[in-house]
C-alpha cells in the first residue's frame, strides 16, 4: 500500500532560504544581534521554514516563538510576548519577573514603581540577554501583520537596542495583508539595520510541486497532474497540499482561507469580485466596467483600486486578473446559483456583438441560453479549427452536441445536421489526443447513419473510429476494413485509397498485408493525384525498404497540404528509419524539429508526444541522456494518451535503470507490468524493461517470468528487428546472469538460449543498428565473441552499446589489449553517469592485475582448486599429470602471494577472478 500523507513530510523548495536563515543565526552568534524577516503570502510556508530551521539548531539554540492573532490593532497589548516572556522565565533565572508582572499578570505580583512603558521595555530586554549569555536565542514572533501596537514597538526596541551576541530576532509577516500598513514604519527601520535580512518566499517550482506531491502521495505523481495543481495552486505549498486529492472542486477548508478576505469586504466590492470571477480569468478593464452592477454612490475606480490594494485583484495589461486562481474559483463556487446565472448573462449581451466568439459561447451556456450557445460556439469551432486550437474547437463542439436538442431546427441554423457536427468532433479528439472521446463521438455518429444509403459518410466515420483505436490501443483494423467494404471497388477511389494506407499505417510494417496495402495506397495516389493518398503510400513503401528519399519526398508533398497530423506523421517515420540505418542525430533533428511544429500547430499532446519517443530513443542511444530526460519530462507533462504516456515511461525507466536508479524504474516497471495481449503502439519494449529490472535486483526468478511472457508474445516475429531484438537482448542478459551465478541457478538456461536464438532467426536483419543488436546478441547466447560486437558498436557512435561490449569483451575474451579496453569503458560509463556499468568496470579493473598474471592454464586450474578440488581432480579434469597439476597450485600461490590454497579460493573470489557476477545490464 502507498503511504499517505495529510501533508508533506519533507520541506521542498527552501534550501536556499533555509541556508540563509542559518548564515544570519552564524552572523547573530559571532558579530552580534541579529534579525531576520520571512515575508509571503498565506501558505507559502513561512512557519514551516521557521519550524525547519529551529529543529536543525535545537540542540544548540534556545528558540522561543509568539504568535499574533487576527484581531490586529484591537487585540491584547503585547499578545505574541506572553509566551515568549512565560518561556524565557521558566528557568527561574529572570531577576526582574515582578517588574515584567505589571504588563503580564500571570508571572505574579506587580512591582511598584514608576517608569511604564520604558520600564517594560528595559525588563524585556534584560531578559532576553540574560538567557542569551548561556546559549544563543532565537526569538520568533509570526504574523507580525496582525501585531498590536505595542507589540510592534517593543520588536522595534529590542531590534534597536540589543547588543550581545547570540540573539535572533525572527518574524514572518504577510506583504499583501492589509494589517501591512502598520507595519510599513517598523519594516523600514528594520530594513536600516546593519545585521538584518529579508527572505520573500516564492511560489514553488513545477519540479518543486511534483517533489511535495510525491512526498504528500508516496509516489512520483504523473507529471500532468503535477502540472494541472501547480497552475491551480500558483505553487503555493499549502494549496499544493490541499488539492492533492481534492479533484477539480476547491476543498471546503482551503475554501474557508480562500475567502477569508473576499467575505470581508464591503457589499459593493464583494459584488464587484463576483463579476470579475465570472469572466473565467483575466478581465479587460472595458468589459468589466460594461457588465458590473454599480449603487449611484459606487465608482468602480475606487472599488477596484480597493480590490487591488487588498491583493484581491492584480492589474494584468489593460485589465485585472485574480492574484491566485484558486481565490477566483472559491469567489466563483461562493456565488448562488441565481446570481451566476445574472452575471453570465450580462456578459453574453455585453460580447454579443464582438469576435469573442469563444467567451460569448461560455457565458450564453452557463446563463442558459441554448440558441446563442449553439450558434457562438459552431461558428468558434470552425475559427480554432483554422487556427489550430484544436483542444478549443473540440471544448465549442461539445458545447454545439449539449444544447443540439434544446434549440428549434439547430441544423438549418448552422447548415450542417448533428451527423457532420459529431464527424468533426470525432477529428478534433483525434487531433488532441482525445482518443476515447473520439471514439464515442465517432460511434454516436455511426448510429445516426445509414450505411446502406451513405456508405460514404459511414465510411468517414469508420475510417476516425479505427484511426482513433488504432492510437488509443493497436485496435481499429476491423473498422477500416468494414470501412473499405462499404466502398466500390475502385482503384482510383481517393477515399478507398486513404482507408487502405491508413490500414497499412495501422499494422506492424513486416507483415503482407502492410506491404501490399501500402502499394496499393501509393499506386491509387500516383493515380488519382492526391496528395493525403500519396503521403501514406510513401511513406510505408518508404520504411519497408529503407528508401529516405522516398519519405524526403511524402515530407515535401505533406506540408503543401492543409493537415499537420499527417505532416506530423512524416518525421514519425523518417526519425524510424534514420534509427534503423545507424544515424541516431539525424532521427534526434527530425524528431524535435517535429516537436517544435507540433507545439505550433496545437498537437503537442498528440503528435508531439509520439515524436517525443523517437526523439529520446536516439538521445539515449546517442549518449544524450539529459536531453533524454527533459524530451520524456516535456512530453509527460502534455499528458498525452494512455498507450504513448506508458511507452514514454518505459524509456524513462530504462534511461533510470542504466543509471542506477532502480526504484524509478520499478515505478516505470509496475505501470506495464500487467499490460498482456496485443502490442500497443510498439509497448513491445515493456518485455525488455521488465527483464531488466529483474536483473538488477537479482530476482532472476522473477526475470524468468518476465522473460517467458516475452518470448510467447506474437508481436515479437511481425515487427522489425528494431523492435524486437531489443527483447532477445534482455532475454540474453537474464540467461546471462543466470550462467554467472553458476550451480543451480544456471538451470533451464538451454531450452530458453535455443528458443531466442530460433526467435532471433525468424527475424529480417533491418539494417545497421539492428546488424549490430544482432552481433551482441550472438555474443551474449554464446559467452564469446564480443569483438565483433565492439567494432559495429563503434561504428555506429553509440557509447553505452560501446562500454558494454568492451567490458564484456575483456570480461570474456580476454583480448592483450584489455587495459585500454577497461579505461575506454570506464571513461564512457563516467562520461554518460552510467553508475552499474562503471562499477562493474571498476571491479574488473580492480582484478586486473592479478588476472593478468595469470595464464590461462593457471585461471583453468585456479578455478578447480577455488571449487575444493584435488591436485589429482584438477589433473583428471584437464587431462594432465598430477605433478603438472602441482607445479600449477605452485605458481598460482605464488602469484596471488596466497599460503594455502583456501586462501588462494578466497582471494579468487574476493577479488573476482572468477567470472565476476554483473549488475544491472
Amino acid at each position: 500500500m502507498v503511504a499517505q500523507q495529510v501533508v508533506s513530510p519533507v520541506l521542498v523548495g527552501r534550501d536556499e532560504a533555509l541556508a540563509a536563515l542559518l548564515a544570519t543565526l552564524e552572523t547573530a552568534v559571532t558579530r552580534g544581534p541579529a534579525v531576520v524577516l520571512l515575508a509571503g503570502e498565506a501558505g507559502i510556508g513561512k512557519s514551516r521554514l521557521l519550524a525547519e530551521f529551529t529543529g536543525s539548531v535545537h540542540t544548540r539554540v534556545r528558540a522561543v516563538s509568539g504568535a499574533c492573532a487576527e484581531l490586529g490593532g484591537d487585540g491584547l497589548a503585547y499578545a505574541p510576548f506572553v509566551a515568549v516572556v512565560r518561556r524565557l522565565i521558566s528557568d527561574g533565572r529572570a531577576g526582574r519577573r515582578h517588574e515584567l508582572a505589571e504588563w503580564f499578570p500571570q508571572l505574579g505580583t506587580a512591582a511598584p514603581g514608576p517608569g511604564g512603558k520604558h520600564r517594560l521595555h528595559e525588563a524585556v530586554l534584560a531578559l532576553v540577554e540574560t538567557v542569551a549569555a548561556d546559549q544563543p536565542l532565537l526569538l520568533a514572533i509570526e504574523d507580525l501583520h496582525w501585531a498590536d501596537a505595542a507589540s510592534r514597538e517593543l520588536f522595534g526596541f529590542l531590534a534597536r537596542n540589543l547588543v550581545q551576541p547570540g540573539v535572533l530576532l525572527a518574524a514572518t509577516y504577510r506583504p499583501a495583508d492589509p494589517g501591512t500598513a502598520r507595519l510599513a514604519p517598523l519594516l523600514s527601520e528594520l530594513a536600516r539595520g546593519r545585521h538584518t535580512t529579508t527572505l520573500r518566499l516564492g511560489p514553488l517550482t513545477e519540479a518543486q510541486v511534483g517533489r511535495q506531491l510525491a512526498a504528500i502521495l508516496g509516489a512520483a505523481p504523473d507529471p500532468a497532474a503535477a502540472r494541472r495543481i501547480h497552475e491551480r495552486s500558483d505553487g503555493n505549498p499549502l494549496f499544493v497540499e490541499a488539492l492533492a486529492r481534492a479533484g477539480d472542486r476547491t476543498p471546503d477548508s482551503l475554501r474557508e482561507l480562500l475567502l477569508y478576505g473576499p467575505r470581508s469586504l464591503p457589499a459593493p466590492a464583494r459584488r464587484l469580485l463576483g463579476t470579475a470571477s465570472a469572466a473565467g480569468g483575466r478581465l479587460e478593464h472595458r468589459l468589466l466596467a460594461r457588465v458590473a452592477e454599480l449603487g449611484p454612490d459606487d465608482d468602480l475606480d475606487t472599488l477596484l483600486r480597493d480590490l487591488v490594494d487588498r491583493s484581491l485583484l492584480v492589474v494584468a495589461g489593460d485589465g485585472y486578473d485574480f492574484r491566485h486562481a484558486l481565490i477566483r474559483q472559491a469567489v466563483y463556487e461562493d456565488l448562488l446559483p441565481g446570481e451566476r446565472a445574472r452575471v453570465h448573462a450580462r456578459y453574453a449581451e455585453a460580447l454579443r456583438d464582438t469576435a469573442s466568439l469563444a467567451e460569448l459561447a461560455t457565458h450564453a451556456y452557463a446563463a442558459g441560453d441554448a440558441g446563442t450557445t449553439l450558434t457562438a460556439a459552431y461558428r468558434g469551432a470552425v475559427r480554432a479549427y483554422r487556427s489550430y486550437a484544436y483542444a478549443e474547437q473540440q471544448h465549442l463542439l461539445d458545447r454545439v452536441l449539449r444544447v443540439w436538442d434544446r434549440v428549434d431546427e439547430p441544423a438549418t441554423r448552422l447548415g450542417v445536421d448533428r451527423v457532420d457536427v459529431l464527424t468533426a468532433a470525432a477529428e478534433a479528439a483525434m487531433l488532441t489526443g482525445d482518443y476515447p472521446q473520439g471514439i464515442d463521438r465517432a460511434t454516436e455518429g455511426l448510429a445516426a447513419v445509414d450505411e446502406r444509403a451513405e456508405p460514404g459518410r459511414a465510411a468517414l466515420l469508420l475510417e476516425y473510429r479505427g484511426r482513433l483505436s488504432i492510437r488509443l490501443d493497436g485496435t481499429g483494423i476491423e473498422d477500416l476494413e468494414h470501412a473499405l467494404a462499404l466502398l466500390p471497388d475502385d482503384p482510383d477511389s481517393v477515399q478507398r485509397g486513404r482507408i487502405l494506407g491508413m490500414m497499412a499505417m495501422g499494422r506492424p510494417l513486416r507483415t503482407e498485408s502492410s506491404r501490399a496495402e501500402f502499394s496499393a495506397a501509393l499506386r491509387a495516389g500516383r493515380r488519382t493525384g492526391d496528395p493525403t493518398v500519396t503521403v501514406r503510400g510513401l511513406l510505408g513503401v518508404g520504411a519497408m525498404t529503407g528508401e529516405p528519399a522516398l519519405l524526403a519526398e511524402a515530407a515535401t508533398l505533406a506540408d503543401g497540404l492543409d493537415s499537420p497530423d499527417l505532416a506530423l506523421t512524416v518525421p514519425m517515420y523518417q526519425a524510424a528509419l534514420h534509427t534503423r540505418l545507424g544515424d541516431q542525430q539525424r532521427a534526434v533533428a527530425v524528431a524535435r524539429d517535429g516537436i517544435r511544429r507540433a507545439r505550433r500547430f496545437g498537437l503537442a499532446r498528440s503528435r508531439g508526444a509520439e515524436l517525443a519517443r523517437y526523439a529520446a530513443r536516439g538521445l539515449m542511444l546517442a549518449g544524450r541522456w539529459a536531453e533524454a530526460d527533459t524530451v520524456l519530462a516535456e512530453a509527460l507533462r502534455e499528458d498525452p494518451p494512455r498507450a504513448t504516456r506508458l511507452a514514454l515511461r518505459i524509456l524513462a525507466g530504462r534511461l533510470a535503470l542504466l543509471r542506477g536508479e532502480v526504484a524509478a524504474a520499478d515505478e516505470a516497471a509496475a505501470q506495464v507490468a500487467d499490460i498482456d495481449g496485443h502490442d500497443l503502439l510498439g509497448l513491445l519494449t515493456r518485455h525488455q524493461l521488465l527483464c531488466e529490472v529483474g536483473v538488477a535486483h537479482g530476482e532472476l526468478d522473477r526475470a524468468d517470468r518476465y522473460l517467458d511472457r516475452a518470448l510467447a508474445d506474437p508481436a515479437l516475429t511481425v515487427h522489425y528487428g528494431n523492435d524486437s531484438r531489443p527483447v532477445l537482448l534482455a532475454g540474453a542478459l537474464v540467461l546471462r546472469a543466470r550462467l554467472d551465478r553458476g550451480g543451480r541457478a544456471a538451470a533451464g538456461v538451454a531450452a530458453r538460449r535455443d528458443r531466442i536464438a530460433a526467435l532471433d532467426a525468424a527475424i529480417e536483419v533491418d539494417g545497421p543498428f539492428d546488424a549490430a543488436q544482432r552481433i551482441m546478441l550472438a555474443a551474449l547466447l554464446d559467452g564469446r565473441g564480443f569483438d565483433r560486437a565492439v567494432t559495429a558498436w563503434r561504428g555506429l557512435e553509440q557509447p553505452y552499446e560501446l562500454a558494454e561490449a568492451l567490458y564484456r569483451h575483456v570480461r570474456a575474451d580476454r583480448p592483450a589489449d584489455s587495459a585500454a579496453h577497461l579505461r575506454e569503458a570506464a571513461q564512457l560509463a563516467e562520461r554518460l553517469g552510467a553508475t552499474p556499468l562503471a562499477q562493474r568496470i571498476g571491479r574488473l579493473v580492480d582484478a586486473a592485475p592479478a588476472r593478468h598474471g595469470l595464464t590461462d592454464r593457471e585461471r583453468d586450474v585456479l578455478e578447480l582448486l577455488a571449487a575444493g578440488h584435488s591436485n589429482r581432480q584438477i589433473a583428471q579434469r584437464l587431462h594432465i599429470s598430477p605433478s603438472t597439476a602441482g607445479v600449477h597450485v605452485s605458481h598460482i600461490l605464488a602469484k596471488l602471494g596466497a599460503a594455502t590454497r583456501t586462501e588462494a579460493a578466497a582471494i579468487a573470489h574476493r577479488e573476482s577472478l572468477l567470472e565476476p557476477t554483473d549488475g544491472p545490464a
